[in-house]
């Protein structure tokens, strides 16, 4: 048995606080103590809350002791990314403008966490406004991969991202809007839920595209993932967004086997991709396969249109909910992300309605012509590992390419269809640096999609390492 928590899994953890074999101020001291020694070299953090996690951590311990039920995230400690409001607490959005913004209440999710015996840690570093996919932040430092410092951690939940990989929470939460879970996931080697549309309350969440947004977690496994959901779905009347059906079972189906699973390999979606990406996914369909899952090649249709109007949508939300602060605060933006904004102020009200009809089309096309033939898509989370946190360009196959582009490619599609996806590691580059994979289902296929990474897990197949970043080393 460890000595050291910062190693468990979160549902891990949580057995062990609920029997009594470890408590949850321990856990909580053993990962502020990471906190504390390498976020600022990661620039992870925002800001840390270390006595209001000892209070919960106190609390978890004192239900224990008097064998009351702690709930299922017993003594868990969490990061949670800083556009969600904790009471008493700034909730910056990683931005200049909102730096003071105190809190008056907690998010809905925020409040079902505490409600589950949760212990959250802090509020965690992201790309101004969640509007970025690499993790850069002029305002609270560059989040920096775990794996080579000098990289990026993708974004904009890139806080999360680290946390995870380095053991400073056992489970983080992000938030999705176009791959931003699943690409800090990819680049930093750990597990990344996209949950669909609806599914997760954003009900105290500063906003990006009120029809893209989700929120989920990032942790180390597809068991941590499903338990962080199986507290943070379901209804809340808080959020208009919010889906209100039958909840989904997120632990009970987690060992369901592959045998007889339609998995569509999406090979022509991530054709693209670095051949170290591309060979890796291979690797995934081959070991599918393998277990007894019926692999064939399947096409996501009108991939071109969709990612247009995917762009249009997001660029007129974006830009609608900060309209005052353009005009009026240009210069308290980081320039990269104002500059994204602006042009969202000059579409056209026909396209943006243009775009939203068009989604509906399309999603009935992919939910007959993908989802007709597979219970489940498998492509790359994204065609590069993480570049340099220097370099705008990359080269890929032989030509420069623009980095933000390529992170974003295979993820942002998947808001727009409106279904859950998981980024996991698929291997690590020769250069030492991870690799993602996702697997992509229809809406509300969430819970089965989190047990068939699973059973990858329990085949040695795809599994998230510690990143090797130490203080003492760097």
């Amino acid at each position: 048995m460890t000595a050291d928590p910062t190693h468990l899994p979160a549902a891990e953890i949580a057995r062990r606080v609920r029997r009594g074999e470890l408590s949850a101020a321990s856990a909580a001291e053993a990962f502020l103590a990471r906190a504390h020694r390498l976020g600022p070299k990661l620039n992870t953090w925002i800001r840390l809350d270390p006595e209001g996690a000892r209070r919960a951590a106190r609390a978890v311990d004192e239900a224990v002791a008097a064998k009351k039920d702690p709930g299922p995230l017993a003594g868990v400690p969490v990061g949670i990314k800083d556009l969600v409001d904790m009471a008493g607490l700034p909730t910056t959005a990683g931005s200049r403008i909102d730096r003071d913004r105190i809190a008056k209440e907690d998010a809905t999710l925020v409040r079902r966490l505490r409600g589950a015996g949760a212990v959250i840690l802090g509020k965690l570093n992201l790309h101004e406004y969640a509007y970025g996919p690499t993790g850069h932040n002029i305002h609270y430092g560059d989040m920096k991969n775990p794996w080579d410092p000098s990289r990026v951690t993708g974004g904009s939940s890139g806080g999360s991202g680290n946390a995870v990989a380095t053991g400073q929470a056992a489970f983080a939460i992000g938030s999705d809007t176009g791959g931003s879970i699943r690409i800090p996931a990819s680049l930093c080697g750990v597990v990344g839920h996209k949950p669909t549309f609806g599914l997760v309350s954003k009900a105290g969440c500063v906003p990006l595209s009120w029809s893209l947004d989700t929120v989920g977690p990032l942790a180390r496994t597809a068991e941590d993932c499903a338990l962080a959901m199986s507290v943070l779905a379901g209804h809340d009347p808080a959020d208009p967004c919010s889906m209100d059906g039958k909840p989904l079972r997120f632990l009970e189906g987690l060992g369901e086997p592959l045998k007889g699973l339609r998995i569509g390999h999406a090979r022509r979606y991530y054709a693209d991709s670095d051949p170290e990406v591309a060979e890796a996914v291979e690797r995934l369909a081959e070991a599918l396969a393998e277990a007894g899952a019926r692999v064939e090649e399947v096409e996501i249709p009108d991939q071109e249109p969709a990612k247009d109007a995917t762009a249009i949508v997001l660029m007129c939300e974006a830009a609608a909910y900060h309209e005052k602060n353009i005009r009026d605060r240009p210069g308290d933006y980081d320039p990269r992300v104002v500059e994204r904004l602006r042009p969202g102020l000059l579409v056209r009200a026909a396209e943006y309605l243009q775009a939203q009809r068009f989604r509906g089309e399309w999603a009935a096309r992919v939910m007959r012509e993908a989802f007709g033939r597979a219970d489940f898509l498998l492509a790359a989370s994204t065609p590069i590992p993480a570049p340099p946190i220097a370099e705008d360009t990359v080269t890929l196959r032989g030509g420069k390419q623009a980095v933000r582009g390529l992170l974003t490619s295979l993820t942002r599609m998947w808001n727009f269809f409106g279904g859950p996806a998981v980024s996991f590691p698929a291997g690590f580059s020769r250069g030492g640096l991870p690799i993602g994979a996702q697997l992509m289902g229809a809406p509300f296929s969430d819970a089965r999609l989190l047990a068939v990474l699973h059973q990858l897990e329990r085949m040695g197949v795809a599994e998230t390492k510690r990143a090797p970043f130490e203080d003492e080393r760097r």
